[in-house]
């Protein structure tokens, strides 16, 4: 399964770097993150992630170790500079057991106008209910994307 989402703002690309570089920052406005907490003690930048829906009556979480594998901001660190950032978190387990892949895409370009386009790539390669997951998650990355547009509007 493979989901795109996007987001064109007039924030600058500093400010929505600021609500997505981080997996700890998505609970605020993604509602499916239910709690990202980083990772003590990891070598590189790794977060404890608990998805959590709600599906009728029945709620299902999903606990996830992701490392952030890229990042490459540089072209959009300085202020008012025109470029494009790439941010790649992926599942990392760190136990002998195989996973589905869940992997998560962050580009962050900004236009010569200053205004910043946002686009995510979900990837997951799970193969149960897989129908059921992809409604769950885009009914939850239409609301993140309302409520992280409500956030940089601030």
């Amino acid at each position: 399964m493979h989901l795109e989402a996007s987001l064109h703002t007039p924030a600058t690309s500093q400010q929505v770097l600021a609500h997505v570089d981080e997996l700890d920052k998505y609970p605020q406005w993604m509602s499916l993150v239910h709690s990202a907490v980083r990772a003590p003690d990891a070598a590189t930048p790794t977060w404890l992630v608990e998805l959590r829906a709600k599906v009728g009556p029945f709620a299902r979480s999903k606990r996830l170790r992701m490392e952030r594998t890229i990042y490459d901001v540089a072209g959009l660190a300085a202020a008012g500079k025109v470029g494009a950032g790439r941010i790649v978190f992926e599942r990392r387990e760190n136990d002998a057991r195989q996973h589905a892949e869940w992997r998560l895409e962050v580009i962050v370009t900004t236009a010569a106008d200053n205004t910043t386009n946002l686009v995510m790539h979900l990837h997951y390669d799970g193969k149960l209910f897989v129908s059921v997951v992809e409604s769950i998650l885009q009914q939850n990355i239409d609301a993140g994307r309302s409520k992280l547009a409500a956030l940089l509007a601030q």
